[in-house]
């Protein structure tokens, strides 16, 4: 329910893309199904690659593995263009990944129809055709709704567009209990806050493959993502001793440690990962980072400036344009000088136009991060004409693009412009369209207390408290927001957004 405004446009645009996503179940029941997606390839040894590929990279998680077979059964045959996609939805490398979408795309036409719409789905997704997408994917999923490779790149896509009603729909419709799918789902159930349904799924992950590590992994992040810490920590050491070498759960354990508060212990477990393994480049970057994050919690500003400029060189030197945006954005977030962040993050939106290494929908997303944060440290700033001119600037991305995730930080800062003008009915219309930033969330939880919806106030309030991810969002907003929720006499100090009308 709206409460107490009209629907904007861009809100009625998010009405009718959810009805899209929604809308593949009627025309499963409609349209005839094949039992599988054809694998269009003359090779016998490819198609053995490709159950290899399902068991290794799906199953047990065993990205880089899986990365060789695809690359293997693509020498073999050059014109598998479903391989190509898949290579490309699979790889570390984001110069890879857009290549071999190219090619995947250049390929299509020695596919079969149903691949040939995989990949068409999965283009205009890399180039930010959102609706388009929908639609092919709604078509693929009502002509096999049963097939292993079609749920999971249906499940997965679905999840990173924050669309987890529809992915566990797909799961469930599929009927499938594969154990990479079992996976997969138990982390959208997570990521919508589904606990115990998540932890079923574990169990029967756990007991399909006893003697594999992933499962002890997941396992581990799911409970860390629920505050159980402790156990967390066990699974994740399980998971080492199944496989020493799985790096995963080393730096399992040292995100765990950070969440918990204990930073000289994550850096410890941080650096024995990176002692002990050679690692893919984006997951080096994706754990440095979160090592960077610590030194924010501590409130070392210095120390994380040091480490997020060196990802940010590094990053820059290797053309890695997304990345090095949102290491630019990072860094901007936690400033304590908001003229210092608003030049950070000119950084970051220059990054986003070199464009380098990165599909389309990346940087759009990544550049809309960037105009959010730009609003609320305009507002923290009392510069009110910024905080309008770039949410417009948000407004119109996010009416165009029909991208959850931008929609998501359209709203996030709509919400923060309400409630730094008091307007907390409106406020909360939007804020309720980004429950998956701290950020958001705190500003919900005061809106609904302002407002005398306490029932509400307090289901935000015990979402927050219990939000336990290792971003800088939540490092900033977290802990001080639980010593509040524990101490009854704590007035919370929401930051980045001005009370001043």
């Amino acid at each position: 329910m709206i409460r107490g405004t009209m629907i904007p446009k861009v809100m009625r645009t998010l009405f009718a893309v959810s009805v899209l996503f929604s809308a593949g179940v009627l025309s499963a029941q409609t349209r005839p199904q094949a039992t599988m997606l054809p694998l269009t390839t003359k090779s016998d040894e490819v198609r053995q690659l490709m159950e290899k590929a399902w068991d290794v990279g799906l199953d047990q998680v065993e990205q880089a593995q899986a990365i060789e077979i695809y690359r293997k059964a693509l020498k073999i045959d050059p014109s598998f263009a479903i391989g190509h996609e898949l290579l490309s939805q699979t790889s570390l490398d984001p110069a890879e990944q857009v290549r071999e979408q190219q090619k995947a795309f250049a390929t299509r036409s020695h596919a079969s129809v149903g691949e040939r719409l995989v990949i068409e789905w999965l283009q205009d997704a890399a180039n930010h055709k959102i609706i388009p997408a929908i639609t092919t994917m709604n078509d693929v999923l009502s002509r096999y709704p049963h097939d292993k490779w079609v749920v999971f790149l249906a499940n997965r896509w679905l999840t990173n567009q924050t669309q987890y009603d529809r992915a566990i729909e797909v799961f469930e419709t599929s009927g499938l209990d594969a154990p990479g799918l079992l996976n997969d789902t138990a982390y959208t159930y997570a990521y919508s806050r589904q606990f115990e349904k998540a932890f079923v799924l574990m169990d029967k992950y756990v007991a399909a493959l006893p003697k594999d590590p992933n499962p002890q992994d997941s396992y581990a992040e799911i409970l860390r993502m629920a505050g159980r810490f402790d156990q967390a920590i066990e699974h994740y050491r399980a998971a080492l001793a199944l496989d020493p070498n799985f790096y995963s759960s080393q730096f399992g354990i040292a995100d765990t440690y950070s969440l918990r508060g204990d930073q000289v212990r994550a850096r410890q477990e941080y650096e024995i990962g990176f002692k002990k393994f050679s690692l893919p480049e984006l997951h080096r970057i994706q754990w440095q980072t979160r090592e960077a994050i610590t030194f924010v919690r501590e409130g070392d500003y210095a120390k994380a400036d040091q480490a997020f400029q060196r990802i940010a060189d590094y990053t820059h030197a290797n053309h890695m344009s997304q990345l090095e945006a949102e290491a630019w954005r990072q860094m901007a977030m936690y400033q304590p000088n908001p003229h210092q962040a608003i030049a950070l993050l000119a950084k970051a939106q220059a990054a986003v136009h070199q464009g380098k290494n990165a599909m389309a929908a990346a940087l759009q997303q990544e550049l809309a991060q960037i105009l959010r944060a730009r609003v609320e440290i305009a507002l923290e700033a009392g510069a009110q004409a910024m905080a309008a001119s770039t949410l417009a600037q948000l407004a119109r991305m996010a009416e165009s693009s029909n991208d959850k995730l931008i929609d998501s930080a359209y709203h996030g800062a709509a919400g923060a412009v309400l409630f730094s003008g008091h307007k907390y009915t409106d406020a909360i219309a939007h804020l309720e369209g980004d429950t998956s930033n701290p950020f958001s969330l705190e500003l919900l939880a005061q809106a609904y207390k302002e407002t005398g919806d306490n029932s509400e106030a307090q289901r935000v309030t015990e979402t927050l408290a219990n939000f336990n991810d290792p971003t800088v969002e939540q490092a900033l907003v977290v802990p001080p927001f639980r010593k509040c929720y524990q101490d009854s006499s704590c007035n919370s100090n929401i930051k980045r957004v001005s009370l001043k009308k």
